[in-house]
């Protein structure tokens, strides 16, 4: 059933993803900063913008590796993989070791953009799979 979920609620999730996580950033990084560590925000930002970047790659991969029957080519979308998460990783252990405020900023934008991603992609497919099952006919399970 969810073979048939639309691809503009796809685009829907991950605009409000970067407005729920940028909101979230903002708010989390004035907390810090009033507790005393304001190199937190910037590391924030760049978290926060890996983690954006991450995911418009990671889409535009997706399209530039799968055939127009929706089928993937598995070895170049793996290494894109590898590449993009190789570089996300790589900045944010680099800046733990330079600056550790900045690299756990680095970090919590990470994460927060992907639960921000994970919670909005969850509230979608519950809402389309609600959708669906009003629906349905009798006997369509």
């Amino acid at each position: 059933m969810l073979t048939a979920f639309p691809l503009n609620e796809i685009e829907k999730v991950v605009r409000r993803t970067a407005i729920a996580a940028i909101i979230v950033g903002a708010i989390v990084s004035g907390v810090v900063a009033l507790l005393g560590t304001p190199y937190f925000a910037p590391g924030m930002a760049i978290g926060l913008g890996l983690a954006v970047a991450n995911h418009r790659v990671f889409q535009s991969s997706a399209m530039r590796f799968s055939t127009p029957e929706g089928v993937l080519s598995r070895k170049p979308f793996a290494g894109s993989v590898v590449l993009r998460l190789g570089v996300c990783t790589a900045v944010a252990f680099g800046l733990l070791v330079v600056d550790r405020p900045v690299g756990w900023g680095v970090v919590a934008g990470l994460a927060i953009f992907q639960a921000t991603m994970l919670a909005n992609a969850l509230v979608s497919l519950l809402r389309f799979q609600r959708r669906g099952v009003t629906t349905m006919e009798p006997g369509d399970e």
